[in-house]
């Protein structure tokens, strides 16, 4: 049993750790809240309670994190709920803040959005998700939580004290049968909790894959930028340097993020490759939020709960959000809260990278307009703002009222 230092009475849904608490559940088989997956949502949700002294049970199918980064970079707002834990001074000392976002058609340039302009407490931050959840995972084991890999949720259902689950470990037959006061599903975009619950998943898929290349570049991109080159005809590629500790380049040159609903990205920006990719993938584009957050105590964040594309790389830090509102609730006894708080902002910031992605991909006539005008918009200071604000993470106030 993880012992923390005890928080004030904060409900059903919280565990004080001392000894008192600790006989009381064993003599009931209650176990500790579940946290199920340990991506960075998962990670963020158990650290943010642990510090606050409440202990959770974190578990996670893959035997071992992915070294492959889906998100690239930390926005201003994640940062800001990280800097409790200890984790944004590091985050600061290994990822390089980025300047802003630029524009452009082959060889030229169409605008600029200088994130200075909002001046945020901290930058928007290129950093990859592996190190990201390598210091998740480092400040959460200093808490005493450690995360059950390779344990797999089969089922789970509300039941009149909480919630039933059965886990299964990979290196077991047998399943185990848990009582617990609530669910936090942060398991991804295929949920096994979400389909336990019979929670549907609406929303758009693009029927064109999109591909995904992490590879060295010879090129006059300026590093400390992020950049979109627009197609000539519709389509896209966006640009934005890979720094992560542990990857490193062949040749020596800079590794470069390139995703792109075309097959040929590096000559459509006008570089040159000089090592093999280190990691490739293609994927389909899917904007899906579930209908419902909270089913009495199941709750879901991040991909659980939102899935978009990558524009404007708000999938983890969303997550995070989530994790943080959903920890700031569990303390204040209002988790009935949740879902009325979190699903009209995700829904929100779904439907704004939506129209940014299909703005971005021109594969009809009315994006392709919206593009050509995209130069002369920026310039007018509310759209700048907005974008600036959608791009940061912060096109809404962080509330937990």
């Amino acid at each position: 049993m993880v012992r923390l230092t005890p928080p004030t009475d904060c409900g059903r849904g919280c565990a004080r750790i001392n000894g008192r608490y600790t006989e009381i559940m064993q003599e009931r088989s209650v176990a500790p809240p579940l946290i199920v997956g340990a991506g960075p949502v998962g990670k963020g949700a158990a650290l943010f309670l642990a510090r606050d002294g409440l202990a959770t049970r974190i578990i996670d199918e893959a035997e071992e994190p992915s070294r492959h980064s889906k998100a690239l970079a930390v926005n201003p707002r994640t940062l800001e709920i990280l800097e409790p834990t200890g984790i944004t001074e590091k985050m600061l000392a290994l990822g390089m803040p980025l300047r802003g976002l630029r524009l452009w058609r082959p060889g030229k340039s169409l605008a600029e959005l200088s994130l200075a302009r909002l001046k945020p407490k901290y930058p928007m931050l290129a950093l990859s998700q592996a190190t990201t959840e390598r210091l998740l995972a480092e400040a959460l084991e200093k808490t005493g939580v450690t995360v059950e890999r390779g344990t797999k949720l089969v089922a789970c259902r509300n039941a009149p004290d909480g919630v039933e689950a059965e886990l299964r470990r990979s290196s077991q037959e047998e399943s185990e049968m848990i009582r617990c006061p609530w669910l936090l599903a942060a398991d991804g975009a295929h949920s096994t909790s979400r389909q336990q619950m019979n929670v549907d998943f609406p929303g758009t898929t693009f029927l064109r894959p999109w591909y995904l290349m992490d590879v060295s570049l010879a090129t006059s991109l300026e590093g400390d930028w992020a950049h979109v080159v627009f197609v000539d005809g519709g389509g896209f590629v966006f640009a934005i340097r890979v720094i992560d500790e542990t990857t490193r380049s062949a040749s020596g040159d800079p590794l470069w993020r390139l995703m792109s609903n075309l097959p040929d990205p590096i000559e459509r920006i006008g570089a040159r490759q000089t090592a093999a990719p280190v990691w490739e993938s293609t994927f389909h584009i899917s904007h899906r939020i579930n209908s419902r957050l909270r089913v009495n105590e199941v709750y879901f964040a991040g991909d659980a709960a939102h899935i978009h594309s990558p524009v404007g790389a708000r999938g983890m830090n969303l997550g995070l959000e989530d994790a943080w509102v959903f920890s700031r609730l569990v303390k204040m006894q209002r988790m009935h809260r949740y879902e009325s708080l979190r699903q009209p902002v995700d829904r929100r910031v779904m439907k704004r990278v939506e129209l940014l992605s299909r703005m971005a991909r021109g594969e009809s006539l009315a994006a392709r307009c919206f593009r050509s005008l995209l130069p002369s918009a920026v310039k007018i200071p509310p759209i700048y703002h907005r974008m600036l604000a959608t791009i940061m993470g912060l096109d809404h106030p962080l509330t937990v009222a």
